[in-house]
Protein backbone atom coordinates (compact mmCIF):
# COMPACT_ATOMS: atom_id res chain seq x y z
CA UNK A 1 0.00 0.00 0.00
CA UNK A 2 1.19 3.59 -0.74
CA UNK A 3 0.44 7.00 0.73
CA UNK A 4 0.52 10.01 -1.36
CA UNK A 5 0.95 13.27 0.14
CA UNK A 6 0.47 16.14 -1.43
CA UNK A 7 0.87 20.03 -0.26
CA UNK A 8 -1.34 22.98 -1.61
CA UNK A 9 -0.60 26.58 -0.59
CA UNK A 10 -3.87 28.54 -0.79
CA UNK A 11 -2.95 31.76 -3.24
CA UNK A 12 -4.35 35.00 -0.81
CA UNK A 13 -3.79 32.79 2.05
CA UNK A 14 -7.77 31.57 1.93
CA UNK A 15 -7.80 27.42 2.77
CA UNK A 16 -11.73 27.49 2.42
CA UNK A 17 -10.55 27.92 -1.19
CA UNK A 18 -9.33 24.97 -1.52
CA UNK A 19 -11.96 23.12 -0.07
CA UNK A 20 -14.72 24.83 -2.34
CA UNK A 21 -12.28 24.31 -5.41
CA UNK A 22 -12.15 20.22 -4.47
CA UNK A 23 -15.79 19.93 -4.01
CA UNK A 24 -16.90 21.75 -7.21
CA UNK A 25 -14.39 20.09 -9.42
CA UNK A 26 -15.51 16.62 -7.47
CA UNK A 27 -11.37 16.27 -7.51
CA UNK A 28 -11.50 13.13 -4.62
CA UNK A 29 -14.16 11.21 -6.96
CA UNK A 30 -12.52 11.59 -10.03
CA UNK A 31 -9.46 10.18 -8.50
CA UNK A 32 -11.27 7.31 -7.10
CA UNK A 33 -12.04 5.70 -10.21
CA UNK A 34 -8.58 5.62 -10.85
CA UNK A 35 -7.88 1.78 -10.87
CA UNK A 36 -5.66 0.79 -7.57
CA UNK A 37 -7.03 3.74 -5.45
CA UNK A 38 -8.18 3.02 -2.21
CA UNK A 39 -8.91 6.00 -0.47
CA UNK A 40 -8.37 9.80 -0.17
CA UNK A 41 -8.74 13.09 2.00
CA UNK A 42 -8.41 16.65 2.07
CA UNK A 43 -7.47 17.98 5.25
CA UNK A 44 -7.29 21.85 6.22
CA UNK A 45 -4.78 23.13 8.90
CA UNK A 46 -6.28 24.19 12.16
CA UNK A 47 -4.69 27.37 12.37
CA UNK A 48 -5.11 28.18 8.70
CA UNK A 49 -1.58 28.87 8.54
CA UNK A 50 -0.26 25.56 6.98
CA UNK A 51 -0.79 24.38 3.35
CA UNK A 52 -3.76 22.09 3.39
CA UNK A 53 -2.52 18.82 2.39
CA UNK A 54 -4.17 15.69 0.27
CA UNK A 55 -3.46 12.36 1.16
CA UNK A 56 -4.05 9.51 -0.76
CA UNK A 57 -3.74 5.56 -0.34
CA UNK A 58 -2.84 3.71 -3.90
CA UNK A 59 -2.57 -0.20 -3.80
CA UNK A 60 0.96 0.68 -5.67
CA UNK A 61 3.06 3.40 -6.95
CA UNK A 62 1.93 2.24 -10.40
CA UNK A 63 -1.81 3.18 -9.42
CA UNK A 64 -0.96 6.79 -8.16
CA UNK A 65 1.30 7.48 -11.56
CA UNK A 66 -2.47 6.53 -13.41
CA UNK A 67 -3.77 9.21 -11.82
CA UNK A 68 -0.94 11.58 -12.06
CA UNK A 69 -0.77 10.98 -15.51
CA UNK A 70 -4.20 10.90 -16.29
CA UNK A 71 -5.27 13.93 -18.59
CA UNK A 72 -8.36 15.19 -16.67
CA UNK A 73 -5.76 15.79 -13.85
CA UNK A 74 -3.64 17.30 -15.60
CA UNK A 75 -6.62 20.18 -16.87
CA UNK A 76 -7.71 20.55 -13.47
CA UNK A 77 -4.16 21.32 -12.05
CA UNK A 78 -3.86 24.30 -14.13
CA UNK A 79 -7.40 25.50 -13.28
CA UNK A 80 -6.08 24.77 -9.74
CA UNK A 81 -3.70 27.36 -10.25
CA UNK A 82 -5.57 30.09 -9.45
CA UNK A 83 -6.83 28.95 -5.83
CA UNK A 84 -3.69 27.16 -4.86
CA UNK A 85 0.18 26.30 -5.23
CA UNK A 86 0.62 22.63 -5.36
CA UNK A 87 4.52 21.55 -3.69
CA UNK A 88 4.83 18.68 -6.57
CA UNK A 89 7.89 16.33 -6.86
CA UNK A 90 9.41 16.60 -10.07
CA UNK A 91 7.92 14.26 -12.49
CA UNK A 92 4.61 15.56 -10.81
CA UNK A 93 2.41 14.51 -8.02
CA UNK A 94 2.99 14.41 -4.23
CA UNK A 95 5.62 12.39 -2.25
CA UNK A 96 4.98 8.72 -1.68
CA UNK A 97 5.44 6.83 1.54
CA UNK A 98 5.02 2.90 1.39
CA UNK A 99 2.62 2.10 5.01
CA UNK A 100 4.75 -0.46 6.49
CA UNK A 101 2.43 -0.60 9.89
CA UNK A 102 -0.72 0.17 9.91
CA UNK A 103 -3.69 -0.15 13.41
CA UNK A 104 -7.25 1.03 12.81
CA UNK A 105 -8.97 2.79 15.70
CA UNK A 106 -12.91 1.13 17.46
CA UNK A 107 -15.52 2.11 15.41
CA UNK A 108 -16.47 5.90 16.68
CA UNK A 109 -20.32 6.87 17.54
CA UNK A 110 -22.03 8.06 14.20
CA UNK A 111 -21.40 12.14 16.22
CA UNK A 112 -17.89 11.50 16.27
CA UNK A 113 -17.63 11.23 12.40
CA UNK A 114 -19.28 13.84 11.79
CA UNK A 115 -16.29 16.73 12.52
Amino acid sequence: MIRSVLFLEPLGGDVRAIEQFFVSEGVLEHASATPGFVAAELQLPEDRTAPAMVTALWASPEAYRRWVDDPWRAANAERGRSVFRAIEQPGGGGSLYEVKISVDGPPRPAEEQQS
